[in-house]
């Protein structure tokens, strides 16, 4: 064994022992003297470490000598002279936890310095095998000595440990796909434990915040090793995981105590910091699976629409939308998405009780692997999906411009879809097929409808009949796509010449409204309540299945009306997700609810105690003829 390597192994295992012996001391608290001097002895291997690196960067004794000696005085006096008593923990967790941090990245570039003879940058100091195995080994400690944690904290704490080893310089490629797969079980765990605590105000709600944001600054960090090559961002946001995980396991969750459910700024925060993360590491995996490619010009070259030179404010707002829209269009994003939503929602069905619930949303989350991940993407039909009816998922603009060659697939998917919605109601589009009922209708998402009463937006979307307001943004959706339909077919045809920045118009449309718009009203959802794609108009696909619909066989009715007006909870319309909360006085009155806002999620079937409403379309008006023949 080489000397260098004899002298490494010596300093990790003396910081190892020296942090043992802190966390042990601060654990416990049993002598304020006792905790003081373990806090001394971690600034005396900071400053021995950093000693150490200055002496081999700079080969000066007089630098090692003097930030030890100094250390050694200004630090113990303090210590020796204090006669007072540390009322607040809090004092001496912060500057504890901050001292691991900097002492082992001080540690990592000595270590790099002393086998490598060159000064270590943040990534060297940092992205190494000493640093990576000194921390762990901090965590597992400081998380093993600590017997009265919080049971959720643990479990928050576990998900950060595990990321924590997945540095690119250890373990190569392989860490940015493991710490995608850490971070989306997290994901799900955080958000079943949410909602598990949904009914009440606890500190697990702040806690998550930070934990999410800490999740997001790695995901950034990863995004930017891959745009300019360089790990810096995503060295640092591992060590203020370090920080928090260090800092959380000694002083508990933290005390602000919040509920989601009755706090709209706390739910949006919740749901922001989730989607930029999420945002990031589907960027990331666009990377690795080579949709992308690196590189700052690389990753523009892999970008959906033209690049404009950023130099003027249309420039910015088109290249943002690109940026933005690119990734959240991509296949990998909505993989990823698709597994933490998918388990979400199968969580969310197992609490079904009517089995036609239960099936629609079976085929809704099969619907989401098959129909919008595998077929467009993986099958072998893929690179024909264009001339295929019913696969322009989302009608005009999905798949390309509007050209003879596609004319007939997309005619045949307007009426594959037009005759689904006459006899099964928009349920096909809006609660199975779209995108939108897998992410709204997961167990925390969908206790979200709770802001369809509470958000200010949300309550003037409420009853079953849709606000003016609805109908002009409807309409006006509706007649821009059926232009700018038009206007594509004759640019196809060469009769007209017009095109944004060489872009098809129903392409551009179709980008924006399902890449961009969907995703704004998805994580407004505090301030606008759960689909408000529905509610409010935005998606011009669900408004003409919708209005289909409208006139079609579908509609909600009730076996007995006189049970309505003896019910007392009201379950069906508390239960609603669209916000429907007049349906009980359509029962009493007719029998039935017919309206342009329901789209079959059966959540009001589901939660009636009287199992007194019932889903009629095309399979009763079948039975109910057979019957009257016979």
């Amino acid at each position: 064994m080489n000397d260098a390597l004899l002298l490494s192994l010596l300093i990790a295992l003396s910081m190892i022992v020296v942090v043992f012996y802190t966390v042990y001391e601060v654990e416990r608290w049993k002598s304020r003297n006792r905790v003081l001097i373990s806090l001394y002895l971690q600034g005396m291997m900071l400053t021995m470490n950093l000693g150490g690196y200055l002496y081999l960067v700079y080969k000066s004794a007089f630098l090692f000598l003097i930030i030890n000696g100094a250390y050694m005085f200004f630090a113990l006096y303090p210590i020796l002279t204090f006669k007072g008593d540390i009322k607040r923990k809090e004092v001496i967790y912060i500057p504890f936890s901050i001292l691991m941090v900097v002492s082992e990245a001080v540690m990592g570039a000595l270590i790099y310095t002393l086998q490598s003879g060159s000064p270590a940058t943040i990534d060297q100091a940092i992205d190494n095998i000493w640093f990576v195995g000194v921390m762990v080994a901090e965590m597992v400690f400081t998380l093993a000595i600590k017997k009265d944690l919080d049971p959720t904290l643990r479990k928050y704490l576990i998900a950060t440990l595990l990321l924590m080893p997945w540095f690119p310089a250890v373990a190569g490629l392989y860490s940015f796909y493991a710490s995608a797969f850490i971070m989306i079980a997290a994901t799900i765990v955080i958000y079943e434990t949410l909602y598990s605590q949904r009914l009440r105000a606890t500190q697990d709600t702040f806690t998550v915040i930070e934990l999410m944001s800490i999740f997001a600054l790695m995901m950034i960090g990863e995004f930017v090793y891959f745009l300019i090559n360089s790990l810096t961002l995503f060295d640092i946001s591992m060590g203020i995981a370090m920080f928090w995980f260090i800092y959380r396991t000694l002083s508990g969750p933290n005390p602000i105590k919040a509920n989601y459910l009755r706090n709209a700024k706390v739910a949006f925060a919740i749901i922001f910091t989730t989607f930029v993360m999420e945002y990031f590491m589907g960027a990331v995996l666009d990377f690795l699976e080579g949709v992308f490619s690196p590189g700052i010009q690389g990753f523009i070259s892999s970008l959906t629409l033209p690049w404009l030179s950023p130099n003027t404010p249309w420039n910015v707002l088109w290249d943002g939308i690109d940026i933005v829209g690119s990734v959240l269009g991509s296949v990998w994003f909505l993989i990823m998405m698709g597994i933490e939503m998918g388990f979400l929602a199968f969580k969310k069905m197992l609490e079904m009780k009517v089995r036609e619930v239960r099936i629609r949303m079976i085929l809704m989350i099969l619907a989401y692997a098959i129909y919008s991940i595998y077929l467009p993407n993986f099958s072998p039909i893929s690179s024909q999906m264009q001339f295929i009816p019913y696969m322009w998922s989302m009608g005009i603009g999905t798949l390309g411009g509007v050209t003879n060659a596609f004319l007939m697939a997309i005619i045949g998917t307007y009426v594959i879809f037009g005759v689904l919605s006459f006899l099964f109601g928009s349920r096909n589009v809006c609660a199975v097929t779209c995108t939108a009922p897998l992410m709204y209708q997961g167990n925390f998402y969908d206790s979200l409808k709770v802001y369809n009463r509470s958000s200010r937006l949300g309550r003037k979307t409420l009853t079953s009949k849709p606000p003016e307001w609805y109908r002009i943004i409807g309409l006006s959706i509706s007649l821009l796509v059926l232009i700018a339909a038009i206007i594509s077919y004759l640019s196809n045809q060469g009769i007209l010449s017009f095109t944004v920045e060489g872009v098809d118009i129903t392409v551009l449309i179709y980008f924006i409204a399902f890449d961009i718009v969907w995703y704004i009203v998805f994580i407004s959802i505090p301030f606008m309540g759960t689909f408000a794609c529905v509610t409010q108009g935005w998606c011009y696909w669900g408004i003409f299945n919708q209005a289909i619909s409208r006139i079609g066989l579908f509609r909600l009715k009730v076996r007995d009306p006189q049970v309505c007006v003896n019910c007392k909870t009201v379950d069906c319309a508390n239960a609603c997700p669209v916000g429907i909360n007049d349906m009980r006085g359509e029962f009493i009155k007719k029998g039935e609810m017919k309206s342009i806002k329901c789209i079959g999620i059966g959540e009001c079937v589901n939660s009636c105690p009287h199992k007194n409403i019932f889903f009629d379309d095309v399979r009763h008006a079948i039975s109910d003829f057979l019957r009257k023949k016979k």
